[in-house]
């Protein structure tokens, strides 16, 4: 199960984070057609939902994963993930916290902060 579930997070995560490159990639093709405006919104919805998912199914593969396969690289990449979710779901549901828009944007669209998530992933399989 906790195999099964990895593999769909990331598989999840992959599909739902080429959103911000393809993006980035469009913008120097303004202005865009009707149909690429409506494709990024729907592509938006796509993002966040299946983030979640995979915030799902990273918590049930770090449940069920072996005692000897979890340390302190996991944890940490748990936490990035923890944060980067977080961060996403206030900017995208209009923070109730008073935060504005332009800060939770900073927040959750660190490079750092994903290249440190991606390396501790990675560092952190490589060890367990």
């Amino acid at each position: 199960m906790s195999e099964t579930a990895g593999i769909l997070a990331a598989l999840f995560f992959i599909i739902a984070n080429a959103y911000y490159p393809a993006k980035i990639i469009a913008k120097r093709y303004r202005p865009w057609p009707k149909e690429m405006s409506h494709f990024f919104k729907q592509y938006l919805k796509a993002h966040v939902t299946l983030n979640l998912l995979a915030f799902l199914l990273v918590i049930i593969h770090g449940h069920y994963s072996e005692a000897e396969e979890q340390n302190i690289l996991l944890y940490i990449s748990m936490a990035l993930t923890l944060w980067l979710t977080i961060a996403g779901i206030l900017m995208y549901y209009q923070s109730p916290l008073g935060m504005d828009k332009r800060r939770l944007r900073l927040i959750h669209t660190q490079q750092v902060v994903f290249a440190l998530w991606l390396f501790f992933i990675i560092a952190g399989h490589s060890l367990g």
